[in-house]
């Protein structure tokens, strides 16, 4: 197994593990809000935060220790190393591209919406 990239691997499944701990916070404070939970239970979000932060660290260690994982991400990281990414010059020219035809698109749609707007009041 290539193991070149195991230190990106790893930031990944970090990075993973925080936002999994983020997300199960913003949800629990959410439910806790619903419930009305702040009355009921004492220290509510010294849990809500004790908790994202163990569950946040029980998915990195999971993760980190799961061998296929680690082999699938490392495989993906090859793979990234081996695409041919644009230039500045291309990915500039693209996004130009892209910018005029959308203004042309908006300049045609709104042109189509007034000559709507004006067939309407003329038949309503």
């Amino acid at each position: 197994m290539d193991t070149r990239y195991q230190k990106w691997v790893t930031a990944s499944y970090l990075g993973a593990a925080i936002l999994a701990g983020y997300i199960v916070s913003a949800l629990a404070a959410r439910l806790v809000g619903i419930y009305d939970l702040e009355t009921r239970v004492r220290n509510i979000d010294l849990i809500l935060r004790v908790s994202s932060v163990l569950l946040g660290a029980i998915a990195f260690f999971i993760l980190v220790r799961h061998q296929k994982a680690n082999q699938f991400m490392n495989e993906v990281m090859v793979e990234l190393s081996r695409v041919s990414w644009p230039t500045q010059k291309e990915t500039t020219s693209a996004t130009m591209i892209v910018i005029i035809m959308v203004v042309i698109s908006g300049v045609v749609l709104g042109f189509l919406d007034y000559l709507w707007t004006v067939l309407l009041k003329w038949v309503v």
